[in-house]
């Protein structure tokens, strides 16, 4: 097979002298990689897209992803879905949402998650996770798989997702258990599980996860992330033969609502664990588990949140 032309390297290779700092984008980048240095521009690129105003790409065929705008080029390349991060002179790509730029003028893709260091549980001081019933079931087995020190639990049985969307909620009240030996009244991380029986749309469960958070930015002003997890699933997020009740399975709905206000977050909100059982004979009936159950979720949950 011939090769196609591409005038645009031409272009690169005539500015190759004294144009260095428009940053023409490096070539035969490797598939994994996505595109390998899309390059930053005079006059700005398009936000999300990997076409810029001076010279991008990469022999990948299936560029996507982010450019730089501004003056410097775009540190490295993303592949489908990443983000670039570093001080955009040329580096490696990162996973996550959209594409984000360096270089000296910045920039970033749309929905991108912003650049900058990625903070797992060995950054916080203290996590407060806020959940209902089936939380308190599992959350003797967690406990005992993570650093309980760096823990905590606000428990409320009918703790549904439109009652903490209220600041005035007598559920913001409730007593903390299992405290963290520092920070315990002023977490720097919270993970939120909601959960609802009367909101079923994409609108109202995006509306309500973002009063949510703005409820939390006052209620926890130090805090560095607010976490939304979803409740548990069935194996495959599918209904079980012994339990079929619909809040066994995650509608997608909420998936998307929570996708939805993590990206419009800025990098506060970040989209937390997505647990399928792994056995249908955890349920005990509805939402219930067995006491196999709580223990197995407690423990996936557990090895989760030892690497995030």
């Amino acid at each position: 097979m011939s090769r196609r032309y591409r005038p645009e390297r031409q272009f690169c290779a005539a500015l190759a002298l004294g144009l260095a700092a428009l940053g023409c984008a490096g070539s035969q980048g490797q598939p994994d990689q996505g595109v390998a240095g899309s390059s930053g521009s005079a006059g700005g690129a398009s936000a999300g897209s990997s076409t810029t105003l001076g010279a991008s790409g990469s022999a990948n065929p299936e560029p996507a992803g982010g450019s730089a705008v501004g003056g410097g080029a775009a540190v490295g390349g993303v592949a489908a879905g990443g983000s670039a991060v570093g001080d955009g002179s040329g580096g490696a790509s990162s996973s996550g949402v959209g594409g984000t730029a360096g270089g000296a003028g910045g920039g970033s893709g749309g929905g991108g998650a912003p650049s900058g260091p990625v903070l797992t549980t060995k950054d916080f001081e203290c996590t407060e996770v806020i959940g209902l019933w089936v939380a308190s079931q599992w959350w003797d087995s967690f406990e005992k798989g993570v650093d309980n020190a760096h823990w905590e639990f606000t428990f409320q049985h009918h703790g549904y997702l439109e009652m903490f969307a209220d600041p005035a909620s007598p559920f913001w009240g409730n007593a903390v258990s299992s405290q963290c030996a520092t920070h315990a009244t002023t977490p720097d991380r919270v993970v939120f599980l909601p959960f609802s029986l009367t909101l079923n749309t994409l609108e109202q469960w995006s509306t309500n996860l973002t009063q949510v958070v703005e409820t939390m930015k006052g209620k926890f002003p130090g805090v560095k992330r607010i976490e939304l997890m979803t409740t548990l699933r069935g194996p495959g997020n599918m209904p079980c033969a012994n339990d079929t009740d619909p809040n066994t399975i995650v509608p997608p709905y909420v998936d998307q609502a929570i996708q939805m206000v993590a990206d419009a977050s800025g990098g506060l909100v970040s989209v937390g664990s997505k647990i399928e059982l792994a056995s249908c004979d955890w349920w005990a009936g509805g939402t219930d588990l067995t006491g196999a159950g709580n223990t197995g979720a407690g423990q996936l949950l557990a090895t989760y949140y030892q690497t995030h």
